[in-house]
């Protein structure tokens, strides 16, 4: 074939090689949970009930287990009976008026010249203390429901509640073991979302960003796929593989998507 002649065909093929798209590239990816949560007490303390068994579900917020909280109950029953009661301002009250009765008489009286101005001066110190006692009495009634309310917030870290919805994954400890904050009850991963990571070569950081479509092949169910969008994208690259990372976020309310499995990650939608 002459020169000419492969020039002209190779112009005319070339338009038609353009039109065809380049194959999309495929990554491999893990899916996981997205944080991996050890359940302890915020105070140590003996184990009164756990409630939890491996591979439950738990909604955020449940309690998962107990420690002892039957000192906090009864402190609590005495600071709420002296939160609950307002007799030492009612005395004091009580007594401010009588004072201040007093002094109003004498007064009076001085003002006839039938009480000396000693008297007087003596009445309006006994109304000045009678004030100030109210104050303490009043102060040492915030002070008794502020200790009831530590009381209660003492038995309330008697409760280990899931911080976030997931299934329980391990459980350590049992009723009647000692629990401290280094000694975890249990393992709670959460699964909503699931996050998947993937290590791409570092030609491709130009070509990715955050918000970026992909799609999710997992290996379970098998022939599926998963759209998402891409969450973030790591900075800086690895220097011995260069890699750099990439993470995208698949919402998984209804639980679908099995964590801790293999998958691959196609760029674009």
């Amino acid at each position: 074939m002459s020169p000419i002649l492969r020039r002209l065909l190779l112009s005319a093929a070339l338009p038609a090689l353009m039109a065809v798209p380049a194959q999309a590239q495929d990554y491999e990816c893990v899916m996981d949970a997205a944080r991996i949560i050890s359940l302890s007490a915020r105070t140590p303390g003996v184990l009164e009930e756990v409630l939890v068994t491996k591979g439950q579900r738990v909604a955020k917020g449940e309690v998962i287990a107990r420690t002892d909280g039957s000192m906090e109950r009864a402190a609590l029953k005495i600071l709420e009976t002296r939160a609950a009661s307002t007799a030492a301002i009612e005395q004091q009250k009580a007594r401010l008026a009588f004072a201040q009765a007093q002094v109003d008489r004498a007064e009076q009286l001085a003002k006839q010249n039938a009480q000396s101005v000693v008297k007087v001066e003596e009445l309006r110190y006994e109304v000045a203390l009678a004030t100030s006692q109210i104050q303490q009495a009043e102060a040492d009634h915030a002070s008794a429901v502020a200790e009831a309310e530590r009381a209660q917030i003492a038995i309330e870290n008697t409760n280990i509640r899931a911080p976030v919805a997931g299934v329980i994954t391990e459980v350590s400890l049992s009723a009647g073991e000692y629990v401290t904050a280094d000694r975890h009850v249990a393992i709670l991963a959460q699964t909503d979302p699931i996050h998947v990571d993937a290590f791409l070569p570092a030609e491709d950081f130009p070509k990715v960003q955050a918000g970026l479509d992909v799609v999710i092949h997992p290996e379970l169910p098998a022939g599926s796929t998963i759209a998402g969008k891409v969450l973030s994208v790591d900075p800086l690259f690895d220097a011995a593989s260069r890699t750099f990372g990439i993470r995208v976020a698949l919402p998984n309310a209804d639980n679908a998507i099995i964590g801790g499995q293999r998958c691959t990650l196609t760029l674009g939608g």
